[in-house]
């Protein structure tokens, strides 16, 4: 009989202790260990197979998790592949207990032809070696297809039509006057460097539109005050001369619509998801914080307006589940990151990610979503994952009343480095807008189903494997260049959206001699008279008790090279205000703004203050938000938050946006 057997007898009546993965046991003199448990490592996925790869090439890497999920660690002897790959892994010398790591293998052939070989982990698990199959196909360069791109950058930026950037560039579908809402055709004026922002919401688009008239673009909301039309205008080469250099060089899409007739929240959920989930509009905040969060991390109350196709309207907490593309590359084991604003920084309402619970409240977030400022640096040390999505802060999106020098000044920076980096090679950036910002587009977007298109977008296809100097009409959306990451890395489609879509392989010729890179250099941005900086607009007073007052103040700055001129302000009731600003800022001067709140209903009552003056992005919007109550508590309990609010903002970023844009 074996040793083992009677010790197991015994062992309910003896005292055990532990050293580490085995019980020791004292039986009349002899001393054994007994194996607790059986360690077993497992990888998933078992198997990789990459699309064709140029010999002398690398691919992008994909990646193998490997797993132990027992409680106790397990040595790595060594992690190896065979030739014509190579590998990177964050596992180290041990699996730790209940553990797992990350393997990112790459396809590198040296020889043409089918090339299949293995991963191969060594370790003290029972089921070691532990395998993986690796396989992919060497070509010599020539006849080579989509493969030929291992990485794919999407960068969404804020708030312009085609005609808006592009409406007098040669050979392209574009505009130099339009209809407008009285039956005249008026020319298109000059739009400044910074504007103010302008309608772009679902009943904003449809107005617009006007059943595919394209003639209503002056009643969008703020689209024409004092007979300025500047809902009517466009901006000229001189005035974005990287943005036209680009487009002059590569290929510019002048059939991209906006994938839904609306504004941002919705339309970057197509740019991820292929569909907006029936939310049509942005989110709305109930303590309207500075920097918002339209996702699952928003305040408690926050909902977003869905709409059936049968126009019925609900509301719901904005934290979707349904499949995103980055679910799909994760499924697949290709690499992907959200390059994003963070939380509690501007623009961090445009991180999408956030609105998909399986990513937000998982692992995924934190390993595929940072910030927006480590994309120049993956991109410069060719550290660029498979795929990316870029999105700019308010300052660098383009978004009224933001500076578009600055804006495009961004996009040159993020650009140069993927063109001086490594990966300059293999990549393909689409670069577009997420909605129309108010301004007029000639085309009638068609209508694929009761969501969209909106108006049309510009779309820049910058890779050296696209058409040079080269003005594409196929129609595309923002689902398009989810279809063309499906097709290059075998996914399936996502909505009917993505599946109807064009691929966008129109736009490239993958046996063309590849493009150069084009480094443009930042440009300084015009002076542009007086810039009104208004601290945080949205001036939320909370709670405060029916019949009493509360006040917040905000700091106005003029930090332009002339005197910012007042001619009037307007503040609607039951709100008040004092200044100390008079009719004239100087230059690089600041005055306050107090404003007072004195409820009559126990109810909310919003309002706003509205400043006239001689800025380009004129007027200016503070936004008033306030509840009447007859509580006590809940107004001892906002005027506690009006406090930290007050403390908070001093060092806040300016907003000037449309709220909720």
């Amino acid at each position: 009989m074996s040793l083992r057997t009677p010790a197991q007898r015994f062992l309910s009546t003896l005292t055990r202790s532990k050293a580490c993965c085995y019980a020791v046991v004292m039986l009349t003199g002899i001393l054994f260990f007994s194996p607790l448990a059986s360690a077993k490592i497992t990888l998933s996925p078992t198997s990789l197979t990459f699309g064709s790869q140029t010999v002398g090439t690398t691919s992008a890497p994909q990646t193998i998790t490997a797993t132990n999920n027992k409680g106790f660690k397990v040595s790595i002897t060594s992690i190896k592949v065979s030739a014509g790959f190579t590998q990177t892994n964050i596992c180290g010398t041990q699996f730790l207990a209940n553990g797992s790591c990350t393997i990112s293998i790459s396809f590198a052939p040296t020889t043409t032809g089918t090339i299949t070989g293995t991963l191969t982990i060594t370790d003290s698990a029972t089921n070691s070696p532990q395998t993986a199959t690796l396989t992919g196909t060497a070509t010599s360069g020539g006849g080579q297809g989509i493969d030929i791109i291992q990485h794919i950058v999407f960068i969404i930026k804020e708030n312009r039509s085609f005609d808006n950037y592009f409406g007098t560039f040669p050979g392209a579908n574009g505009a130099t006057s339009g209809p407008i809402s009285t039956g005249s055709t008026i020319p298109l004026g000059h739009t400044p460097d910074r504007s103010r922002d302008m309608g772009h919401s679902w009943n904003d688009a449809l107005t617009a539109i006007n059943n595919g008239l394209m003639n209503q673009f002056d009643l969008v909301q703020f689209g024409n005050i004092g007979g300025d039309y500047m809902s009517m205008t466009q901006f000229y080469q001189t005035d974005i001369p990287n943005y036209w250099s680009y487009a002059q060089t590569f290929t510019l899409s002048d059939a991209t619509f906006s994938s839904l007739h609306g504004g941002s929240f919705p339309n970057h959920m197509y740019t991820i998801a292929a569909t907006s989930a029936d939310a049509i509009d942005n989110p709305n905040e109930p303590t309207h914080p500075q920097f918002s969060s339209w996702g699952c991390d928003a305040e408690t109350g926050t909902t977003v307006t869905l709409q059936n196709t049968s126009g019925v309207q609900s509301s719901i907490f904005p934290c979707f589940t349904n499949t995103t593309l980055g679910d799909l590359l994760d499924g697949a084991g290709i690499s992907w990151k959200s390059y994003a604003p963070q939380e509690n920084t501007s623009g961090y309402a445009w991180n999408t990610y956030d609105s998909f619970n399986q990513i937000r409240n998982s692992s995924l977030w934190a390993e595929h979503v940072v910030g927006w400022s480590n994309f120049v640096t993956d991109a410069t040390n060719g550290k660029l994952p498979a795929v990316s999505w870029l999105v700019p802060d308010t300052g660098d999106s383009d978004h009224p009343p933001s500076s578009v020098c600055a804006g495009e000044n961004w996009i040159v920076q993020q650009i140069n480095a993927v063109m001086q980096g490594p990966d300059w090679a293999t990549t393909a950036i689409f670069l577009t807008w997420d909605d129309f910002g108010g301004f007029y587009d000639n085309a009638a977007p068609a209508n694929p189903d009761y969501y969209g298109f909106g108006p049309r977008v510009p779309m820049i296809i910058i890779s050296p494997y696209a058409l040079a100097k080269t003005v594409d009409h196929t129609e595309y959306e923002f689902s398009s260049v989810l279809k063309f990451i499906e097709t290059r890395f075998g996914l399936t489609n996502l909505t009917s959206r993505d599946l109807d879509a064009a691929d966008m392989t129109d736009a490239f010729n993958f046996n063309q001699t590849p493009l150069p890179a084009l480094v443009l250099s930042t440009r300084t941005c015009p002076a542009e008279g007086p810039i009104v900086s208004l601290g945080n607009a949205k001036v939320s007073f909370g709670d405060v008790q029916v019949g009493k007052s509360a006040t917040l103040t905000r700091t106005l700055s003029n930090t332009g090279d002339a005197a910012l001129d007042i001619s009037s302000i307007v503040t609607g009731s039951p709100y008040t205000q004092t200044n100390t600003c008079g009719s004239t800022v100087q230059a690089g001067a600041s005055c306050t703004f107090t404003f007072t709140f004195t409820p009559t209903k126990d109810q909310a009552q919003n309002s706003k203050c509205t400043i006239y003056d001689n800025a380009t992005s004129d007027p200016q919007i503070y936004y008033l938000y306030g509840t009447g109550t007859s509580s006590a508590e809940k107004a001892a309990q906002s005027a506690v938050k009006r406090q930290q609010q007050t403390q908070s903002d001093k060092d806040g970023e300016d907003n000037q946006m449309i709220d909720d844009d």
